[in-house]
């Protein structure tokens, strides 16, 4: 994943922040909101560098390729720049972002009536015990998981988002993004795995 903040055109600096914000401090999502509402650039650094994972995910999630995915992140951005003030909820904003996302990659995909999913390529070399059609069987099993991810509330998205980063967010990191407390991660995490389960089986 190669985008990071300062990839972004953010919003020139703006009024004053109640708010000490530090790139290693742990400051909930809502905080950087109301930061972000009075023009800083330090906050909005901070709220792409926190979320911008989760944006990545979702757009991956869609099948588009690499490129694409970079588009609907700058695209999802850029909504979330021109629209943070209607933000009703600021403790929220990580489920806000997620719809965001996925509205900019349903567009993406809309744009285009030929396209066609691609996933990460299937490669041409593979190991000795794999055959293609097993590489194509594993593509699509692939498939079958993030369609399953996309039909989960928005919150659970946005968790299994953060811990799906390489590497995983820490559980101080995604507490303080997602407003939920630190012990409620391990056992929100074993019940969205459960649902997706259940999921995957109504598919079968």
């Amino acid at each position: 994943m190669s985008s990071s903040a300062n990839s972004y055109e953010l919003p020139e600096a703006g009024g004053p922040c109640s708010v000490v914000l530090h790139p290693t401090a742990r400051t909930d999502a809502a905080s950087i909101v109301s930061c972000c509402r009075a023009g800083s650039a330090s906050a909005w650094q901070q709220l792409i560098r926190m979320f911008n994972p989760l944006v990545w995910t979702v757009a991956r999630s869609f099948g588009l390729s690499p490129a694409d995915v970079e588009d609907v992140c700058q695209l999802t951005w850029l909504r979330v720049v021109e629209h943070i003030d209607t933000l009703r909820e600021p403790d929220r904003v990580s489920a806000w972002i997620v719809t965001a996302a996925r509205r900019e990659a349903l567009r993406h995909l809309m744009k285009s009536s030929k396209h066609v999913p691609v996933g990460e390529p299937i490669s041409v070399d593979v190991r000795s015990d794999e055959t293609p059609e097993r590489a194509l069987l594993a593509d699509a099993e692939r498939d079958r998981i993030l369609t399953a991810i996309r039909m989960l509330p928005d919150e659970h998205q946005a968790l299994l988002g953060m811990l799906m980063t390489d590497p995983p967010a820490s559980y101080d990191a995604i507490s303080g993004a997602l407003g939920i407390a630190r012990g409620s991660i391990g056992p929100t995490r074993r019940r969205i795995i459960n649902r997706l389960r259940e999921l995957l089986g109504e598919e079968g």
